[in-house]
Parts: structure tokens; sequence; C-alpha cells
């Protein structure tokens, strides 16, 4: 049986940010009082753990111990290096013709998870977050790196983009990308 405190160290860890205490209830569709001591219960399962929770006010985040950071920079620097991969090039594409998506918005339109890509581009400066008052969760745009490292000043000067711009066109474009065979040539891929 799935316990409380490793449905909610699941939701930190997939998240890979800050959630409150009471979205975490929310999510788990249970009271804050439960959210609590399931905390204090992950918090003592995480003994000697390579991570542990940071609490901040009602802020919980599931973090890397500050013993091992160095590693964990080690790890992240070479993450952030080469060449993207053909599912971040996909969710960049997304982003910047159909943009800001929630994570949901973008897991929709590509059909797969995409919490990994979103913290590596966020890790190499191409996306950045913001939370949207209305939906109450993040949203994710290109930054302005991502337009310079592309050579334009802004989105619409992107090719196509006032025809791409709309939804249904942006899947279409997708379903294309998908039966489309993969590409060796080395220039077609974004180096940053």
């Amino acid at each position: 049986m799935i316990t409380l405190s490793q449905k909610i160290e699941a939701i930190l860890f997939t998240t890979a940010r800050a959630q409150t205490i009471k979205r975490l209830a929310e999510m788990c569709e249970v009271s804050v009082d439960e959210v609590k001591a399931a905390l204090d219960v992950l918090d003592e399962q995480l003994t000697g753990s390579a991570l542990q929770l940071t609490r901040q006010g009602s802020d919980i985040e599931l973090v890397t111990r500050p013993e091992l950071s160095v590693v964990a920079r080690l790890a992240l620097k070479e993450e952030a290096q080469g060449e993207l991969t053909r599912p971040s090039l996909e969710a960049l594409a997304i982003l910047a013709y159909r943009g800001p998506l929630t994570r949901p918005e973008l897991e929709q339109i590509r059909g797969v998870q995409c919490s990994l890509i979103l913290r590596n581009l966020m890790l190499r400066g191409l996306v950045e977050t913001h939370e949207d008052t209305r939906l109450g969760q993040p949203v994710y745009a290109v930054t302005i790196d991502f337009l310079k490292t592309l050579g334009v000043d802004r989105l619409e000067h992107l090719p196509d983009f006032a025809s791409l711009h709309t939804h249904g066109v942006v899947e279409q474009a997708l379903a294309e990308l998908q039966e489309a065979p993969a590409v060796d040539d080395p220039e077609s891929t974004l180096l940053v």
C-alpha cells in the first residue's frame, strides 16, 4: 500500500520545486494536519539519505544534503552541457510557439511526462517559470537567452510564428515531427 509520505516524496521529487503544505494536501486529497504528520515521517525516513526536506514557512522542498553539494553541482554542470535531446527541442519549440504553458498543458501537447525536460531546460537557462495566479501553478516560457541563442530579438520573429502560434497547428506540426525520420545531421541540433 502506498503511504501518504511516499506520495509526498514522489510529488516533491517529480516537481523538483518547493510546494506549500496546503498544495500538497490538495494534491493528495488529505488535510493539512495529515500532510504535516506525513512530512515528519518522510523527514525521519530520509535520515542517512542523500536527500533532505528543506522547510521555509509553509514551503517544503526535497533537496540534496549540503555536504553533497559539490557532487550535485558537478552532475548538474555536466548535464547542462552538450547537445539538447530531441524531446528537449520539441518542448522548446512548443513553448516558443505556444507558451507560456503549464507543465500539464505541455504534457498534453507532447503526450508524455515533461518534468525532467523542463528541469534540464531551466538549468540551461532556456526556460523560466512564473506563477500563474489564475491557475495556481507555474507556467513555463522561453527566456531571453533562448532568443539570443537563436539570434532573434522577440518570439514574433521566429519562422512562421503567426501561423504556428495556434494550438491546432502546433499539434499538427508535432504529429508530422513524430512521423519524420531522425536526423543525424550535426547542424540540426542546438548546442548550448
